[in-house]
């Protein structure tokens, strides 16, 4: 953690020694849009469009988008070697989450505005006070619907994470492009090749530095999830087992303990003794096993007899017997197979 907050620190010395911000109150913001692509030399920029620029011998930056020739034109020289306008890095910034927006921001006493269409720059300038008739003029001329105003600490939260995302493709991109003078081709390769190709190896650096950190995280992650699959895995070993075995006790139930409707099974006998004089007392089922205790005047020999003729009963015994209470109990075994 202490390594790479050093690394973010260094990388914003670094940024602060070769990169600087064109700010929107000193620039001027100047659009062009083409009906098709074209591919234009910064001496044709500058003959074409100088002209636009309200300051004499300006300098100026220039990028084309798509269709789109973004100019910005400056007076005062930098000494860095990268110059990126602040109008394109906060508009790089809220262009996502605001595609078609009017952003006024408070910045000490004066407001920075940049016009978002179809997630294009139309324009960007600062103003000392917000006219509420210039605000309706620009939303009715670039047909936008959504006004958002950004505080003092949203913008220079932004503003400080629009630079953090800086990284080599926009350096690149930035620097062949910034235009100082006429001989500006051999003066800006001899001056910037070390420092600049510097700076791309430590942004590099910092970027695989990145990327080992989200490796090793991964490993992490991938580590943890193979220790909650084993986990996860015995106990699913563990269900498997216990379903095994409840299994075999249905199929133990089903083979030796047939299901019979104690009723209908009452029926059976009920029917069996209709022509003797019996009274039952208790009838049960317990698994496979039938008790019957039933009060006759008859041998309680008959009773055995009759049992054995029941459909789905077998071993029919009698347990005990009472000559004079007349009462005889009687057990017997359901048949295997049997489904009442």
């Amino acid at each position: 953690m202490k390594f790479k907050n050093f690394l973010l620190n260094f990388k914003k010395y670094v940024f602060s020694k070769f990169i600087d911000t064109l700010l929107i109150e000193d620039s001027f913001f100047f659009k062009v849009k083409f009906d098709k692509k074209v591919k234009l030399t910064d001496e044709l920029i500058a003959l074409n469009y100088k002209k636009n620029a309200p300051y004499k011998n300006p300098f100026f930056i220039a990028l084309m988008e798509e269709k789109n020739l973004y100019i910005w034109f400056y007076e005062k020289k930098f000494h860095t070697k990268v110059i990126i306008p602040e109008a394109y890095l906060l508009f790089d910034f809220f262009k996502e989450n605001n595609p078609n927006t009017l952003l006024s921001i408070d910045c000490d006493g004066s407001f920075l505005i940049i016009i978002i269409k179809e997630k294009m720059l139309e324009n960007s300038y600062s103003l000392l006070a917000l006219d509420e008739n210039l605000i309706a003029m620009e939303m009715n001329k670039y047909a936008l619907t959504v006004f958002k105003k950004i505080d003092k600490k949203e913008y220079l939260q932004s503003k400080e994470k629009a630079v953090g995302n800086i990284g080599p493709q926009e350096l690149y991109k930035w620097n062949s492009l910034k235009i100082d003078h006429t001989d500006i081709l051999p003066k800006v390769v001899n001056s910037v090749a070390y420092p600049f190709a510097f700076l791309l190896t430590f942004i590099m650096s910092v970027q695989l530095y990145h990327v080992n950190e989200v490796e090793k995280r991964l490993e992490s992650v991938e580590a943890r999830y193979l220790e909650i699959k084993s986990k996860n895995d015995e106990i699913r070993e563990r269900i498997n087992h216990e379903d095994a075995k409840e299994q075999k006790w249905i199929e133990f139930a089903h083979r030796e303990l047939p299901y019979v409707d104690s009723g209908e099974m009452f029926m059976r006998i009920s029917k069996a003794f209709n022509k003797e004089d019996v009274i039952f007392k208790s009838f049960s089922i317990l698994g496979s096993r039938v008790k019957i205790d039933l009060e006759t005047k008859k041998d309680f020999i008959i009773g055995v007899k009759i049992l054995n003729q029941v459909e789905g009963l077998k071993n029919v015994v009698l347990k005990k017997s009472n000559k004079k209470r007349k009462t005889a109990s009687y057990e017997a075994t359901l048949k295997k197979g049997l489904s009442l």
